[in-house]
């Protein structure tokens, strides 16, 4: 899988040369690339810088590592571009990067770079004059574009030979300007806006609270409590006779006619059999 990603920084600086002629570089590949671009985009060629290419081959070495493209590196002044700039002591006014993941060659990643609207204006743009790249395993490629922050500096830069997108090799001329470091520039303290005192809160007075009056209790009347009568000392109770069932009036007994009769022992006219004349004076269960 191919990734592309492309950044850009604004910034202040100015570069350095170490000698008259270099060996071709990867970086120098992709300057070359780029020049050749920039030339059918009438736009003029970029000199090569040897410290681009130094941060630029840790980046593209940190992205493979990662596994992703990325612009950040490491922790540290190496996060951004501007701190991997200025770890080699370069300078510089603007900057941009381009990168990218899983390309064979240079001409391959340069082919995507201009196929994407962000990598393409960062290649073709006029006011950078140096560039420089790098490469790590799993086709990671970086390039870094950038313009010196002062213009007579720019003879300590390599001109590039190239064919078309190949290097030949790297020359600052035939007497190189030897790099005079420039005194950083020490950067101003931000201004502070004046802050405007806030006026002080009043406080509010809040309104005395009324007290509620309360309504009177209505006293409830209680009801008399009277107190249990008791029995004089001595005194009993009447006693109440016991209540004796009323005696029946038994039936009239009818007259004889002059016999007796038998009656049952045990019946009621057997207890009250009157003395037969015929059966003596004995009580018998016969009667009249």
């Amino acid at each position: 899988m191919k990734f592309t990603s492309a950044i850009a920084v604004l910034v202040a600086t100015v570069a350095t040369a170490s000698a008259a002629t270099h060996g071709p570089t990867v970086g120098q590949d992709l300057c070359c690339a780029a020049n050749q671009e920039r030339a059918r985009n009438g736009v003029p060629p970029l000199k090569w810088a040897p410290a681009i290419d130094v941060i630029a081959r840790g980046q593209s070495e940190h992205q493979s590592r990662l596994g992703h493209t990325s612009h950040f590196g490491p922790a540290g002044k190496l996060y951004f571009l501007a701190g991997r700039l200025e770890s080699v002591g370069f300078r510089y006014r603007t900057a941009a990067e381009n990168v990218g993941g899983g390309f064979g060659n240079v001409d391959a990643v340069t082919t995507a770079w201009m196929n994407s609207g962000g990598h393409r204006a960062a290649t073709l743009a006029r006011h950078s004059t140096v560039c420089g790249g790098g490469v790590a395993s799993g086709g990671y490629y970086t390039v870094n574009f950038a313009s010196a922050m002062n213009k007579n500096d720019e003879n300590g830069y390599y001109n590039l030979q190239c064919s078309g997108s190949k290097s030949l090799g790297a020359y600052n001329g035939d007497s190189p300007v030897p790099h005079r470091p420039q005194p950083p520039v020490a950067p101003k303290p931000p201004v502070q806006p004046p802050v405007a005192p806030k006026p002080p809160v009043q406080p509010q007075p809040k309104p005395p609270v009324q007290p509620q009056p309360k309504p009177p209790v209505q006293p409830q009347p209680q009801p008399p409590v009277q107190p249990p009568v008791k029995p004089p000392v001595g005194h009993k109770p009447p006693v109440q006779p016991p209540v004796q069932p009323p005696v029946q009036p038994q039936p009239p007994v009818a007259p004889g006619n002059g016999k007796c009769k038998r009656v049952p022992k045990g019946s009621i006219a057997a207890g009250k059999c009157k003395p037969c004349k015929q059966c003596g004076s004995k009580p018998s269960p016969f009667r009249r």
